[in-house]
């Protein structure tokens, strides 16, 4: 199991295995974020994490949720509004052991203009 964790510890995740790559996007909420991003569908990803120890942010269309520790800032993850097992649950990968985030391969993705990978 690998897990991802904000700074101080309130939220977790696990998953049982690493993403092929991660994804660096440049959209303008994105690049502002800083996060690699890391996919999985929902039921891949145990989130242990009190629900007062969360804060979401929603934009744009409100479809995606980004999730943030209330108590360190860390933004940790995205995910659907919708949910069900089979919809998406982005784990910013920077949540990682450093060690661990420095393995994973990453893809840029022009989320700012055509939403293709730039590799």
């Amino acid at each position: 199991m690998y897990e991802a964790s904000c700074h101080c510890g309130k939220v977790r995740m696990e998953i049982a295995e690493l993403p092929p790559t991660v994804t660096d996007c440049n959209c303008s909420l994105c690049r502002r974020y800083g996060a690699l991003w890391a996919y999985y569908r929902r039921d891949q990803v145990r989130l242990d994490a009190a629900p007062e120890s969360l804060s979401a942010y929603v934009w744009g269309d409100r479809t995606i949720e980004f999730w943030h520790c209330r108590n360190c800032g860390c933004l940790t993850h995205y995910e659907s509004v919708e949910k069900n097992p089979d919809s998406r649950f982005v784990i910013n990968a920077r949540m990682m052991p450093l060690a661990t985030m420095q393995s994973l391969k990453v893809r840029k993705l022009d989320g700012a203009d055509t939403w293709e990978y730039l590799d």
